[in-house]
């Protein structure tokens, strides 16, 4: 009988893999739309640094646990395209960033449009469902920091400029 609860197990992990995976396909296929929001990826960037004023490439990549060149050819594109911006502070080439009043439109339009896609989607559940999937992902997400990833450790309120977190 343990068995067949193991390949039931593996097979609902499947389908709840496949479920996220069609959700994210579908953010990027809004990205690409005439609502101008952002790429899934510099969403997930221009978020993180209006959330944590002052950080560097560095931090990012050890967050999203990618190499620092990847990291560091994504913001450029968005200091070219005036989304984030290098603050004073920092050495050698380590730059502290923040985001831009236009970063901040852009992450707000964009957090707008996937919002309204999942308020549409959620439209005709019931509260007590819409509770039960937040707390669910809340609970996916959370697993996640039994293998904590660190964050910079920057106050947000001791630094000029500083933005409020953005809610994604």
């Amino acid at each position: 009988m343990e068995q067949g609860t193991d390949r039931l197990r593996a097979a609902e992990i499947t389908r709840a893999y496949r479920e996220l995976a069609r959700i994210t396909r579908r953010a990027a296929v809004r990205a690409r739309g005439p609502e101008a929001a952002l790429s899934i990826v510099d969403h997930s960037l221009v978020d993180f640094v209006a959330q944590h004023y002052g950080c560097m490439a560095i931090d990012i990549a050890r967050y999203l646990r990618l190499n620092r060149s990847t990291i560091s050819r994504q913001l450029s594109g968005l200091l070219a395209a005036g989304l984030i911006e290098q603050v004073d502070g920092g050495t050698g080439n380590a730059k502290p960033l923040a985001v831009t009043a236009a970063g901040e439109a852009a992450l707000e339009r964009s957090v707008r449009v996937h919002r309204e896609s999942l308020e549409e989607r959620l439209a005709s559940w019931s509260d007590d469902d819409v509770a039960l999937l937040a707390g669910l992902l809340e609970r996916l997400n959370a697993a996640e920091t039994e293998d904590p990833v660190p964050v910079p450790d920057v106050d947000d309120d001791d630094l000029p400029g500083a933005a409020a977190p953005m809610q994604a």
